[in-house]
């Protein structure tokens, strides 16, 4: 067998490969073109591989998690009425993870931006991005889906910690801002008993003021210092016939 028959053998398995004979039938020409660019990156892959299923790509993320996209699955959801109408500004590539050594398995979402390009389109930037090492930060979602994989009970046991953690600090804020406006309020009230007291003790008669400021004491309490600082103002006054708090 010559170079050319097997160039083309090998064409021909990647495509079956990629896309199930049914759904071949039921995609549009922009699809249908964009194929044969998608079979062409996967011939001369060297990260991605075909499988695990027909019409599903999978690439290595890290040496124990793969990163699995479903073109089939990926090019039927945006053929689907449905799918269209409930998200046309958005185009999902239907992914997920899974673990080599546990087997555990997590959904993730990769979403392109814009309306009316081919899956198969986004499903070549993934073959291209994922051939590249996937070069540029995945999102904190698909790093957490790493840390679940590779061992659920450890990151659920976390998930619980963290989540009790946040409570706790929850709960110290509250208390900080309760604390902030009960003493606002206390500080507020204390300004108005201050002033009403102010006000009675202008309104004392001479013999009045004298005698309340002779049972008083100076105290530390700010309205009892305040008032007993007051009252001594008032009893300087050099004109007793005159009428207490005026000049």
């Amino acid at each position: 067998m010559d170079a050319i028959s097997e160039l083309k053998e090998d064409w021909m398995r990647v495509d079956r490969a990629l896309i199930p004979e049914k759904l071949l039938g039921e995609m549009p020409q922009p699809e249908c073109k964009g194929l044969t660019l998608l079979t062409d990156v996967m011939i001369n892959a060297t990260v991605c591989r075909l499988g695990p299923a027909q019409g599903q790509v999978t690439a290595r993320y890290e040496d124990d998690i793969e990163i699995v996209l479903d073109v089939a699955e990926t090019i039927r959801r945006r053929l689907c009425p449905r799918w269209i109408t409930s998200a046309p500004s958005e185009r999902h590539l239907c992914v997920w993870m899974r673990s080599a050594e546990t087997g555990g398995r997590q959904d993730v979402c990769i979403v392109a931006n814009g309306h009316g390009f081919p899956a198969v389109d986004d499903c070549i930037s993934f073959v291209l991005w994922a051939e590249t090492g996937f070069i540029g930060p995945l999102s904190y979602m698909v790093e957490n889906r790493c840390r679940y994989l590779r061992d659920p009970e450890l990151y659920e046991r976390k998930q619980s910690e963290e989540r009790l953690a946040r409570q706790e600090e929850m709960r110290i804020e509250k208390e900080r801002r309760d604390l902030v406006i009960t003493q606002r309020r206390a500080r507020c009230q204390a300004e108005q008993d201050l002033e009403l007291e102010c006000q009675r003790i202008r309104n004392l008669g001479w013999r009045e003021l004298m005698a309340e400021h002779e049972s008083a004491d100076p105290s530390d309490n700010n309205i009892s210092g305040a008032l007993y600082h007051l009252r001594t103002t008032l009893l300087s006054m050099p004109a007793p016939g005159h009428t207490i708090g005026q000049h």
